[in-house]
């Protein structure tokens, strides 16, 4: 075997492994103990290029999830003699199997060969016509391989027919159905029938289009702002913009790579809602699907090939991460369920699932949607900031599950309800500056982090858009997030005409997120109450 063949089967599985999601090796074989060999050896196929035995190989191509077409044509490059499945013209009896392979390696080292994916139909083709040709005796393994392959593909068989029995219910599109089949499959906790029940209404002398029209621009403007900051941490981002003011290009490397076009998150779900006037999620997944070429988090990376690349449904394709991303996008759903917190927590919960089904994650998207909601009916000036976290962190209660340990030594484990309630009061009762809160809560994606530490860049500063975000931006790590969870609330508590002139200028979103704002409260609002209106104003 050339050093050249070596190189290339590195290559593929470290880029195979780069587009499962995982950032380091390590964390894929923790993930996959069935491999059923030392990382050490995986380490050294994957990195140094060592080709092992067949059967060896074809673990780790099964575990690394390649198709059939995939495995064949990796088996057919680096050892002679592989059955090919599609072109058996070559491959005559074990006679003369040395000349049949000699054939399949000339084709396979032809410059330029790639992996290829084929219709299934020509795999089971091939299959058919190549399997009775492969003796038992000295094939004891490959037979064993083909027998476990034949048990995963009866159990997907089973699966596709019982989603299939589920698509009547779960394609009518009514969130209750929706909600109910999740939590029998256990995707998602029961949590309607889960903490408290808080009151929303619309309120007389409040101007909502001025409100919601803030509510989706601070979230959107937050996230432009902390975009090019996501992912460094303080001091990269203070050595490389000095401090962030506006729409700072994006660096890396060293280098100006210019502004980010991609449409922020709370605009996609705004799009979606405003087409259907109600919550899609398997529209919703292909939206956060295609936004994902820039994720945030191996989560988001894995969702999305998930999806799109193996083909799982919406209610399967997410990972259990405890993130704070579906939080960041959640203002529009809240903002168009403003007077009914039922359906807001009922849909919401299903929407963090669609990308985020772990029980953290469903807890922080509907506190956010809930504060949100609350400060878009609240008048400005009158917010009670040290009681406005304890006030909305009960409808989450028993949501999130509580694993710290009983012993006596043991320190109880970092919960957002134990963060919201506690935690974030104490720190703003002394004032605490927003770097020593980033220090003590931590602004990482994780939810327990992210949540808290937004919500204390707005309480700190609920008046003052500009400071809100930016205090978030500057600090980096999930700064796309916190920015634009902390913007979301400031714009829904002071309204548009408060966000600066400066920021509202340069956002190249402007004016559909206006018209996506005007849009979610006209189906928000009934019409009963929109007689008695504030008039508008403009942004």
């Amino acid at each position: 075997m050339d050093a050249e063949q070596k190189n290339m089967l590195s290559k593929i599985l470290r880029k195979r492994v780069e587009s499962l999601g995982y950032i380091s090796l390590k964390k894929f074989y923790s993930d996959r103990k069935e491999l059923g060999c030392s990382y050490e050896l995986i380490r050294q196929v994957v990195y140094g290029g060592r080709v092992p035995r067949s059967e060896t190989l074809l673990r780790i191509l099964h575990g690394l999830r390649f198709t059939p077409a995939q495995i064949r044509q990796v088996m057919e490059l680096h050892y002679k003699g592989y059955a090919a499945l599609d072109n058996l013209s070559g491959v005559a009896s074990t006679d003369s199997g040395e000349e049949s392979s000699s054939a399949v390696q000339e084709e396979s080292e032809q410059p330029g060969a790639t992996l290829s994916l084929h219709d299934p139909s020509e795999i089971v083709s091939g299959l058919s016509r190549s399997l009775p040709k492969i003796p038992l005796p000295g094939n004891e393994d490959f037979w064993e391989i083909v027998r476990q392959v034949t048990r995963i593909a009866e159990r997907k068989v089973q699966d596709l027919a019982r989603r299939k029995e589920d698509q009547p219910l779960l394609f009518g599109k009514e969130p209750e159905a929706i909600y109910h089949f999740l939590v029998r499959r256990a995707k998602i906790p029961s949590y309607l029938s889960k903490g408290e029940i808080l009151s929303q209404a619309f309120l007389p002398g409040i101007d909502y289009r001025d409100r919601f029209r803030g509510a989706l621009l601070g979230a959107a403007i937050g996230e432009a702002i902390g975009r090019p900051a996501q992912g460094l941490s303080p001091r990269d981002v203070g050595e490389l913009y000095g401090r962030i003011e506006g729409y700072a290009p994006l660096r890396m490397h060293g280098k100006d790579h210019g502004t980010d076009t991609a449409p922020p998150a709370a605009l996609i779900m705004a799009r979606s809602l405003l087409v259907h006037g109600r919550i899609d999620p398997e529209e919703i997944a292909a939206r956060f699907a295609a936004a994902a070429a820039r994720p945030r988090s191996a989560a988001e990376a894995e969702f999305a090939a998930n999806l799109v690349d193996r083909g799982y449904p919406w209610f399967e394709a997410g990972t259990s991460a405890a993130e704070s991303i579906p939080a960041a996008r959640i203002a529009p759903l809240a903002m168009l369920r403003a007077a009914d917190f039922r359906r807001m927590k009922l849909e919401t919960g299903i929407v963090a699932s669609v990308t985020h089904p772990n029980p953290a994650s469903i807890a922080g998207a509907l506190v956010q949607a809930a504060a949100v909601a609350r400060l878009l009916h609240t008048e400005r000036g009158t917010l009670d900031v040290l009681g406005f976290a304890r006030g909305i962190s009960p409808c989450i209660t028993g949501i999130e599950p509580d694993k710290a340990s009983r012993g006596r030594q043991s320190r109880q484990s970092p919960t957002l309800l134990r963060k919201l309630g506690t935690e974030l009061a104490a720190l703003l009762l002394r004032r605490a500056e927003t770097e020593e809160i980033q220090e003590t809560l931590g602004n990482g994606t994780a939810v327990h982090e992210g949540l808290p530490f937004a919500w204390a860049c707005f309480l700190r500063s609920p008046e003052d858009f500009g400071e809100t975000v930016l205090s978030a931006a500057n600090l980096g790590n999930d700064a796309e997030g916190t920015a634009s969870l902390a913007g979301s609330m400031c714009g829904a508590y002071v309204g548009a005409s408060a966000i600066p002139e400066r920021l509202l200028s340069e956002f190249p979103w402007r004016d559909e997120v206006v018209t996506a704002a005007d849009g979610l409260l006209s189906l928000a609002r009934p019409e009963s109450e929109k007689a008695g209106a504030t008039p508008p104003t403009s942004s």
